[in-house]
């Protein structure tokens, strides 16, 4: 049971921070006031403590200059030269080194900030917070550049293999056959597959590449005017033959006229392959209808399925990178399709969303807009 007058369980520290002081009166002022912000504290008082706590990685190195035994400048730099601690957060706090020298000294031997002192509680904490989150910003890209790379280098590996094992029978087969001919139809067998697997890994680089684009913010788009019903007509005529080969038939509705905007034609055709193909992939083999038309200020695009269907806490995150609606064993697909098709819609000034239910299939709704006054 809780004590009388405890609402609870204490919150989780925001971060551990280790506070290094010679100062008795500082030490103890500094992490009581970390503490009652909510921070886990450890405490050395001096540079030989400093580096031996500092092995167990705490979130943020609060480190004095003048120590007693090894002066700050120098804590820092040893810190920075060994493998387990060179990429701590570290942060001079100091009352006596305080010119602009002290300063450039400190960063100069890798310090991230260097405070002086007397400074009022609420602005340490304030500094202290500004770091923590800027460090937290640097990880979570890392996390996902790591992400990136391993998502990457699997779904690379898959045609890589098979390419590998197709060309490894042709190869057999000439080495073998050296002194009679091989038939046409033989090598073809062998070197179909070969093209496809090219083809796939082809797909592949270029939606990493435009994952790249995207997340540095380089992806342009070449705009002129178009006709979104051409479009998909022709596009239809593209899809209906990948539609046949598994049993799918796809319905189209188009507008009576045509629907003219500005937009990236190749790009656009890009969000409507993706929709198309991922409702022929999961939409159980029924039909799949595209439907195009007109409303005040808006061309509407909307496919639909009648499949498996999206739940509704997963509809969100399937336009997140890396994201899949179905399990990583039902899907091929990196996972970046609707990732890029959301990115490509809102470069155009319009929105991507989608209704469904378990079991009831989905419905994907792309609206762009007709009239647009921002530059592109």
């Amino acid at each position: 049971m809780n004590a009388p007058g405890n609402m609870g369980e204490r919150p989780p520290p925001k971060a551990t921070i280790l506070n290094v002081n010679d100062h008795p009166a500082t030490l103890y002022m500094v992490s009581h006031m970390l503490r009652m912000a909510g921070y886990q504290v450890l405490e050395a008082k001096n540079g030989k403590q400093a580096l031996s706590i500092a092995e167990g990685r705490p979130d943020l190195v609060l480190l004095d200059v003048h120590l007693p035994d090894i002066d700050g400048y120098e804590v820092c730099r040893r810190l920075r030269n060994h493998e387990e601690t060179q990429d701590l957060l570290i942060a001079h706090l100091s009352a006596v080194s305080v010119q602009r020298e002290d300063r450039i000294r400190g960063l100069a031997h890798g310090a991230d900030a260097y405070w002086t002192t007397p400074m009022e509680e609420e602005e340490l904490l304030a500094n202290i917070e500004a770091l923590l989150r800027l460090q937290s910003r640097a990880q979570g890209a890392i996390r996902e550049r790591d992400e990136f790379l391993s998502v990457a280098a699997h779904e690379l590996k898959t045609p890589l293999t098979a390419l590998r094992l197709h060309l490894e029978r042709t190869l057999y087969l000439t080495t073998r056959g050296a002194t009679e001919t091989i038939p046409k139809t033989t090598v073809e067998k062998s070197l179909t597959p070969a093209l496809r697997q090219i083809d796939r890994l082809q797909q592949l680089l270029d939606t990493l590449l435009d994952v790249s684009r995207v997340t540095s913010h380089k992806l342009r788009l070449d705009i002129s005017a178009l006709d979104l019903v051409e479009l998909t007509g022709d596009l239809a005529l593209r899809l209906e033959a990948q539609a046949r080969a598994v049993g799918v038939e796809l319905q189209f509705e188009l507008h009576h006229e045509p629907i003219i905007l500005f937009g990236d034609r190749l790009r656009l055709e890009q969000v409507l392959t993706n929709l198309v193909t991922n409702a022929i992939k999961y939409g159980g083999g029924r039909p799949v209808q595209i439907h195009v038309e007109e409303r005040p200020e808006w061309a509407v695009i909307l496919v639909r399925d009648h499949g498996i269907g999206i739940a509704p806490q997963d509809q969100a995150r399937i336009f997140d990178r890396f994201e899949r609606a179905t399990t990583a064993r039902q899907s091929e697909s990196l996972g970046l399709g609707l990732y890029i098709a959301k990115e490509i819609v809102t470069a155009h000034g319009g929105t991507i969303s989608v209704t469904s239910e378990p079991g009831q299939g989905a419905t994907f709704q792309v609206l762009l807009p007709l009239r647009r006054t921002e530059r592109y």
